[in-house]
């Protein structure tokens, strides 16, 4: 399918043509030179011309005319062979004397080496030119580098070759029955047969090597047959085989590069064949190239990569010569190009490097390298592929034909040489310069138009036709300079065609851009040239970029304005930059870029595509989407435009058809986006394309039209096949991440993802739900989906399958048939030696009895068991007795609690099933539920857990104003985080009225962090955490001005705070001393009144202290009972001068104070840092030279209050109660004696400031 298109032209005006010619004779008119009087012409590997006349040798490409004159070391003998030594820069002729001559041009000598005194008809150096092959008319001489004879070998011998067949004769067209047709048909020419070298025949020894120079081919004629034969010989002249005789041969011959095939022509009749052997000397293949009358063939030669044979003729008239070219695809040889020079060939030969260049030489002296590619023309999914005179149409989509077949043919006048196609149009270049305009009409190719091309010149060469959407062709002329021209239809008024633009550099390639074009340069150049209205021309714009050599199978994007070209080292380069490497194909469009990539250490190629998008905005090395493996050699022809076939052609010529993955998912995105949800089922069937992409593709938007999604596909196959594929993978993070890397499915948050873990479960429930929702019969064509739905829940809920098909048939009034091909459905999906158990597990005995009927169950089994099920006269009795043969203990526990009379038989098989544990859970429950009536909610919690009833231990948890309890709960419960968080929500008002800010912090963190980060900020400000607060507001200043400003309250606060508590601690302290000076001086009183009047005690302390309220005057009591201890401890609490317990109360006060001063420590431990940290350094300094006094100040009332040695008069409470004794009597001390006991109250205990580390050095 692939054409030959010629991709430059570089045309040299030798010292031959007119024009230098005339000009260089004027200059030096002793010297003269012309075409006749040229005996030979080769080319160098640098593409200079030097040619060999009688006089001497000479370069035609160079600008002043050199002669190497040899007259003397020549002789007068005739040319064989002129050729360029490539690896030393020499020009070697052979003489037919036997003499070979060596130019060095450069330096201007000749060398001459006699080597072998005999008549010589032809020479050929190998291609590694080590070994040169002399052929007289009877003899071949394989000479080495150094001109000695290496071997001698007789053109005619009797003798085998080594590799040659040898047969007898067996099996052999005369060994064989012909029958009556045979014998009838004794005139028939046998093709197998020699034949007489024709009139034609010049009687030349041809020769041949190969491209490894291991083996040559040699076609000489038998002087005594007459008849042309052909031999093959290795480098040392061991013959290796004869070709098989045929009739009618040429004086032709070529030697395939690769592949050890062997070429030679024959004529039959008027037709003229191509004839090809291998190297073993069998005939292999052949195809006919054209009529024989009238013509003859030059000369036959491979390009070096073996993929292109060229065919050298004339006319027998001698009017004009003509090369053309020929591929093979699928054993199918085809005319792609050709090439007439009306005034003959002095050269035509094959670059020795350059693969696709080819080199001719007119008599007119201008000389054209051709350099060629092979392209597919391809458009629209047709391909147009050129076949002499015919064009090959196939449209991919319709059906990929491999070659020589195709949808149908069209013919032309004369050989179509290149093909330019836009959409629906098409040009068609002929070898005579004609061309043709078509159009696409009802599928069909038809002519239409002829652009006029008279105005071109004969020996110009028109290449690299470029197509736009207005049918206007451009073509890049190449002649004396290189043009681009626009060429007309003939039907317009201007009917020649336009020059836009001349330059004498070679032109490669042109594209059409807005008001201009896009041309490159052989060097790489790569410029514009847009159109001057007001000097009606095109002019250059600048050049766009230089890649270093030049570009091939080019491409231009002009919606994108990419250029895409392949350089010499197979970087596919695109505007200037290369991008992939061992690129061999490719093809783009205005999304996707597809390539077909080579490695040399594989044995495979890749196929591989990239999005243009991801090429237009990176600068970087990028990858390609996805990679497949096809084979190696392979080329890519083109893809369809919006679809997802891809067409490659096989090295063999076989047509492939690829549904890249890439292409495929971004159709189904266009599908699935526009609702049309069956197209897209459909592919993912036919392709294999995991299902459960329908719902990971956009599940918000999957669920919401699932309703159409069910209509639209209406068929419970497909249904089904969605169904079955299910599970809670997104295949947008899995196998198809790759596709979905740029989109917005890689940033899903935790709760998305959560949320695909009960997909199945989601998508099976609303399915099944819509479908029950549409009319009894859509509801009997979809009821197959109905079922799946239930068993493809985890677990599968089989018996809510059964039950539900039961129900609907009873709907139905064909409900028995239904119920039994429903029946079998679920059978095909659920084990059948299950399936009756767990209809048995419904209690449903019809529908156990219907399932068993349609197993391959043995009625003598189940007819009896269920007879027995029947008898039982209670249906909880019933279901028990089920549940025992189920070996469901559990359900069959909890179906016999329902009978009174059967608490034996539950005993009994909990005992025997060990059934402790399952009980042990059901008395959990209902002591539950005992706490909870009690209002004791965490530890009904706490009971509900261990029961694993997360649902009711959560609702306690709400109710006890757990939080955290509460968030465990919701996640071994998989609650969603929003329900979850509505309810910790509720709980902040009650939190904020006890103070508990910190936990409000808490839960707002766990609500949304970054939502409420301003309110966890506040609130952690309020519960004094500053730590917290500045944690969270690192980084942000708006959030640290919040923290600031609290902190700049709280400083204000513990301020005055510390004034408050040294205030107190004075006012406290002060009042303790008057008190305990009092009791004092009361103790000393009572002591000496006692003393002067011996009064009872309890007079003595009635009478002297009148302060002391009115106490009790019993004098012996045996206890204080508890009630009156209460009421001593709240007198201990109340600070009223003149009190029993004033200097209890003050004690305490004291200690209370004490606390909170302690307690402050812990928050200045925060508070201090968090001050330095929003730049209140004087303000932290403060408060710490402040509680410092404090502290300070506070061990000194702790020495005062309570002292180290103690004193009667400094136990706190009444003095009647400090000397009561054990018995209750009051007794009156000896002087300052202590009592006998002392009551240990916690007011005597000191209190204690903690050594806390909250100071700062910088403060």
């Amino acid at each position: 399918m692939r054409n030959l298109k010629v991709r430059s032209v570089v045309v040299h005006d030798t010292l031959l043509s007119n024009a230098k010619y005339e000009g260089q004779q004027n200059k030096a008119s002793s010297v003269s030179l012309s075409s006749h009087e040229i005996e030979a012409v080769c080319v160098s590997i640098e593409n200079r011309i030097f040619c060999a006349c009688y006089a001497g040798v000479c370069e035609l490409s160079s600008e002043v005319l050199k002669l190497v004159e040899w007259t003397e070391q020549r002789n007068g003998a005739r040319i064989i062979s002129f050729d360029h030594l490539s690896d030393e820069y020499l020009l070697c002729t052979v003489l037919s004397s036997g003499v070979v001559l060596i130019v060095d041009y450069e330096n201007g000598t000749v060398e001459r080496c006699d080597i072998i005194p005999t008549e010589l008809c032809s020479a050929r150096w190998a291609p590694d030119f080590h070994v040169l092959l002399l052929a007289s008319s009877e003899m071949l001489y394989f000479v080495t580098r150094q001109f000695e004879v290496l071997n001698e070998q007789p053109l005619n011998s009797s003798r085998s070759g080594r590799e040659e067949l040898m047969t007898v004769g067996w099996g052999s067209k005369e060994t064989q029955f012909q029958g009556i047709g045979g014998r009838k048909q004794p005139g028939k020419v046998d093709n197998e047969q020699p034949t007489t070298v024709s009139e034609y025949d010049q009687h030349r020894v041809l020769l041949a090597w190969n491209g490894d120079a291991n083996y040559v081919a040699v076609s000489y004629v038998d002087n005594l047959t007459n008849f042309r034969q052909f031999c093959v010989f290795d480098h040392e002249g061991e013959l290796i085989s004869r070709l098989q005789q045929v009739s009618n041969v040429e004086e032709t011959l070529a030697y395939r590069p690769t592949g050890n095939i062997i070429a030679t022509s024959r004529y039959d009749s008027d037709k003229r064949e191509i004839i090809f052997y291998e190297r073993n000397g069998q005939r292999r293949s052949k195809f006919e190239c054209g009529p024989h009358q009238g013509s003859l063939i030059n000369w036959m030669g491979w390009n070096t990569d073996g993929n292109i044979l060229c065919v050298q003729s004339k006319d027998l008239a001698g009017t004009a010569e003509e090369v053309s070219f020929w591929c093979v695809s699928n054993y199918d040889w085809m005319l792609k190009y050709r090439k007439v020079v009306n005034d003959g060939f002095l050269l035509a030969c094959w670059h020795e490097s350059n693969p696709n260049q080819f080199c001719y030489v007119a008599r007119n002296g201008r000389a054209n390298f051709i350099d060629f590619e092979f392209t597919y023309n391809f458009c629209g999914g047709i391909v147009l592929s050129i076949a002499g005179c015919n064009v090959r149409v196939t449209d991919l989509k319709a059906a990929p034909i491999p070659p020589p077949m195709c949808q149908y043919e069209l013919t032309f006048p004369n050989i179509v040489c290149e093909i330019a196609q836009y959409n629906d149009s098409a040009a068609f270049l002929l070898a005579d310069h004609s061309l043709l305009a078509y159009k696409l009409r009802e599928g069909k190719f038809e002519e239409y138009a002829e652009y006029d091309t008279t105005d071109l010149s004969q020996d110009c060469i028109c290449y690299n036709l470029c197509l736009n959407n207005s049918n206007q062709l451009s073509a890049i002329i190449a002649s004396s300079h290189y043009s681009i021209c626009n060429l007309n239809l003939k039907n317009m008024n201007c009917k020649e065609s336009i020059c836009l633009y001349s330059t004498e550099k070679p032109l490669i390639w042109h594209s059409h851009m807005t008001n201009g074009f896009i041309l490159q340069r052989i060097d790489g150049e790569w410029f514009s040239i847009k159109e001057n209205k007001d000097k009606h021309c095109y002019l250059e714009t600048g050049i766009l970029f230089e890649t270093g050599s030049a570009l091939c199978h080019c491409h231009y994007s002009q919606t994108k304005d990419i250029i895409f070209g392949i350089s010499k080292t197979n970087d596919l380069v695109v505007n200037g930059r290369s991008f992939f490497k061992y690129v061999g194909s490719y093809t783009a469009d205005e999304d996707y870029l597809l390539t077909v990539t080579f490695d040399s250490h594989s044995s495979s190629s890749k196929l591989q595509i990239a999005e243009l998008k991801d090429i237009l905005t990176t600068d970087k090395q990028i990858s390609y989407k996805s990679s497949r493996a096809i084979e190696r050699g392979a080329m890519l022809i083109g893809y369809e435009t919006g679809g997802t076939r891809v067409w490659l052609q096989m090295p063999r010529g076989n047509l492939e058809t690829i549904h890249l993955k890439e292409l495929l998912l971004n159709k189904l995105k266009k599908l699935l986006n526009d609702l049309h949800f069956k197209d897209a089922a459909v592919i993912m069937k036919k392709h294999r394309i995991d299902m459960n992409l329908f719902y990971d593709h956009n599940p918000e938007f999957f669920m919401k039209h699932i309703g159409q999604f069910v209509e639209d596909i209406g068929s419970a196959e497909l249904l089904n096949l969605f169904v079955a594929s299910l599970n809670n993978d997104n295949v947008t993070l899995g196998i198809y991440s790759e596709n979905y890397s740029n989109s917005n499915h890689i940033k899903l948050d935790k709760k998305a993802v959560k949320s695909n873990e009960n997909k199945v479960q989601k998508v099976c429930t609303t399915i099944r739900e819509h479908i029950l929702s549409l009319d009894d019969i859509h509801i009997t064509d979809l009821y197959t989906t109905v079922i799946l739905t239930y068993l493809k829940e985890q677990p599968p809920q089989v018996s809510k399958a059964l039950l539900a098909l039961r129900e609907q048939s009873l709907k139905l009034p064909h409900g028995k048939e239904l119920e039994k091909k429903w029946i079998a459905y679920v059978s095909l999906l659920a084990p059948t030696e299950n399936l009756f158990n767990v209809a048995l597990s419904t209690y449903d005995l019809n529908l156990t009895l219907a399932v068993a009927e349609n197993s391959q169950m043995d009625p003598k089994e189940y007819l009896p068991l269920l007879a027995d099920f029947q008898t039982q006269s209670s249906p909880a009795y019933q279901k028990f007795k089920i549940d025992i043969y189920l070996g469901m203990f559990r359900r069959a526990i909890r179906n016999l609690s329902e009978l009174d009379d059967r608490w034996n038989e539950a005993a009994e098989i909990i005992k025997r099933q060990n059934l402790y544990t399952e009980a042990l859970i059901k008395v959990c429950e209902l002591c539950a539920n005992h706490l909870m009536n009690k209002r004791r909610f965490e530890e009904a919690g706490l009971l509900f857990k261990r029961a694993n009833n997360m649902t009711m231990a959560l609702q306690c948890y709400q109710s006890a104003q757990k939080w955290r309890e509460m968030i465990e709960c919701g996640q071994i419960m998989n609650m969603a985080n929003k329900e979850l968080s509505d309810l910790l929500q509720k709980m902040i008002p009650n939190f904020e009225s006890r103070g508990k800010f910190m936990d409000i912090a808490e839960i707002l963190s766990f609500v949304d962090k970054k939502s409420n980060m301003v309110q966890i900020v506040e609130y952690y400000c309020k519960a004094d955490a500053w730590s917290f607060a500045m944690n969270h507001a690192f980084g942000n200043e708006e959030l640290t001005k919040i923290v600031s400003q609290a902190a700049s309250v709280r400083y204000e606060q513990i301020l005055q705070s510390i004034e408050n508590w040294e205030n107190l601690l004075e006012q406290y302290c002060c009042r303790l001393e008057v008190v305990r000076e009092n009791k004092e001086n009361s103790l000393k009183a009572a002591i000496k009144r006692f003393e002067d009047h011996d009064l009872p005690a309890s007079e003595v302390f009635s009478e002297t202290s009148s302060a002391m309220s009115d106490i009790s005057k019993i004098s012996t009591v045996s206890t204080a009972s508890a009630r009156r201890r209460k009421h001593i401890e709240k007198k201990k609490k109340v600070l009223k001068e003149g009190t029993q317990y004033e200097d209890a109360a003050l004690l305490n006060a004291l200690k209370d104070t004490m606390s909170l001063i302690d307690s402050q420590q812990d928050e200045l431990i925060s508070l201090l840092p968090t001050l330095v940290a929003v730049d209140a350094v004087e303000e932290a300094r403060t408060i710490q030279t402040h509680f410092l006094t404090l502290l300070k100040n506070t061990s000194k009332v702790i020495g005062i209050a309570w002292p180290t040695h103690l004193s009667a008069h400094m136990i706190p409470g009444p003095l009647r109660e400090t000397y009561r004794d054990k018995n209750g009597i009051i007794r009156i001390p000896e002087e300052n004696k202590m009592p006998d006991r002392i009551p240990f109250e916690s007011e005597l205990m000191r209190p204690q400031i903690r050594n806390v580390l909250w100071q700062l050095e910088i403060c």
